[in-house]
């Protein structure tokens, strides 16, 4: 979708800049690919995972709360359920969202097999909020956090599992550590930057006029300003009409989100072709029939590129089939783990 963008903002007026147009999408948690990277292989920041308690085997439906010390010094609202002494999935939310997303993975039937982690991203829910542009322009900040979740709950080799910007988070852990520390790779939702630039999206023009009008609204000063925008914007999550406390909640989480975290989370590069060859691990790639902003074609051709990668298809479902149609995706991610994690 982020590349659908660009091609939207050379048929949109002039106004509707490509940046402000991929702000906008991305800022709602749909983009997948857009500008080539610039840094590759950096060390990533120096990260101290403290954790402030330790989780022992405890009932899989019983949610865990600690917070540790991420990239920088951040600090990041972990969550874990299931008996820590099982097979590890680890779960990053997208933008404008929480762990709370993952409601439906953080219980049973995964926990019963699995332990679960799931984080807030740094600027999300009840994690830091630093101020700096740097905190979320650099993108082994984001690497360090997986990795200082990873140390901090003690899981060994997890199955990651990114959905919409987590995809892309997932491919900064790729840049700053490789898949060494992995044992599976599932992406939800996007693409995580490993597809060039899709085709444009239909209706382009009345589409940037919509999200240079959200964009707007994100921006303001008026909370009511942003309350509206948000109102609208999650409605891109999903293709399904869910239930209203499913909406409510996710414009709380989304106004969680500072403005200027949203501005500095995309004035960054979030191409990662080049990091194909390090997807040494198994790979699933999940797609919404009716997300714009995952062709399915894009998809094939990317798990085509990774040796035994595979697709599953929604076609009923839009950005969050995790959400839409919890059971199957539920049974298909234990499945998936069940074969990496063994």
């Amino acid at each position: 979708m982020m590349n659908q963008l660009r091609s939207i903002a050379r048929h949109a007026p002039v106004l509707l800049r490509p940046r402000l147009l991929i702000a906008s999408l991305i800022a709602i948690g749909l983009a997948t690919t857009a500008v080539a990277a610039t840094a590759d292989d950096a060390a990533p920041p120096s990260v101290k995972p403290v954790a402030t308690k330790t989780a022992d085997a405890a009932s899989a439906s019983t949610l865990r709360f600690q917070t540790i010390t991420g990239s920088g010094g951040v600090p990041l609202n972990v969550v874990t359920a299931g008996d820590p002494r099982k097979p590890p999935i680890l779960l990053v939310h997208g933008i404008g969202q929480s762990y709370v997303s993952w409601e439906n993975q953080l219980r049973p039937p995964v926990t019963d097999e699995f332990h679960v982690v799931a984080f807030d991203l740094r600027g999300h829910g009840n994690s830091g909020k630093p101020w700096g542009r740097e905190h979320y322009t650099d993108f082994r900040h984001y690497a360090g956090d997986v990795q200082a979740v990873i140390d901090a709950t003690g899981i060994d080799r997890p199955l990651l599992v990114g959905w919409s910007y987590g995809t892309l988070v997932v491919g900064d852990y790729l840049r700053a550590y490789g898949a060494g520390g992995l044992r599976g790779i599932e992406l939800v939702g996007a693409y995580g930057g490993f597809t060039p630039p899709p085709p444009p999206a239909p209706a382009a023009a009345e589409m940037a006029a919509r999200l240079a009008r959200m964009r707007e609204l994100q921006a303001s000063g008026n909370l009511e300003d942003n309350i509206a925008a948000a109102r609208d914007g999650v409605r891109f999550l999903t293709s399904r009409e869910m239930p209203e406390a499913y909406w409510e909640r996710a414009i709380q989480l989304s106004l969680m989100l500072p403005g200027y975290a949203r501005r500095w989370m995309f004035d960054r590069p979030i191409a990662n072709v080049d990091q194909i060859p390090k997807i040494t691990v198994p790979l699933l790639v999940n797609v919404g029939g009716k997300d714009g902003s995952t062709p399915e074609a894009q998809g094939r051709e990317l798990v085509d590129k990774v040796p035994g990668a595979r697709l599953s298809l929604y076609p009923d479902s839009g950005h969050s089939p995790f959400a839409e149609e919890p059971e199957r995706f539920n049974r298909e991610l234990m499945e998936f783990a069940r074969a990496v994690l063994r």
